[in-house]
């Protein structure tokens, strides 16, 4: 009952964080940090020019109201994970590992590390042993 609930918490504190961090690009909700180091605004600066924040902002929103409605959270969380990791390391390595902005890089990709520890059962197929390959349409009926 107690891992139900600290996953329902991490659930919660993880959409409470994506949810309006993607909003906020599309729709201004207060000003983007953009970093006080010269490599992370640098960082920051070429996402922006390159068109792929506007992607990370999408994966952001989209996993964070999947993993808020409970829907296909496995997915949204792998499909975040690069999202979290970049966030880590911009909030660590490049703003500095004994920041404020640490702290928030630490928290975002711990979050996610434990959900995907506390949804492991989901993913344990993708690790059995060999399946053939199937083509949906051409099925073998069951003898």
């Amino acid at each position: 009952m107690a891992m139900r609930l600290a996953v329902w918490w991490v659930r919660l504190v993880y959409a409470a964080w994506m949810v309006p961090a993607g909003l906020n690009h599309f729709v201004p909700l207060y000003p983007q940090p953009t970093g006080s180091q010269a490599l992370s605004v640098g960082v920051f600066t070429a996402l922006l020019d390159s068109g792929m924040f506007t992607l990370v902002k999408a994966v952001e929103l989209l996993a964070g109201l999947m993993v808020l409605l409970g829907w296909r959270v496995p997915l949204a969380l792998v499909m975040v994970l690069p999202v979290s990791f970049t966030v880590w390391y911009w909030d660590t390595e490049l703003q500095g590992w004994w920041t404020a902005s640490a702290i928030y890089g630490w928290a975002v990709l711990s979050c996610n590390v434990f959900l995907l520890y506390a949804y492991r059962a989901q993913y344990r197929s993708m690790w059995d042993g060999y399946a053939p390959p199937q083509v949906p349409w051409r099925r073998e009926e069951a003898a």
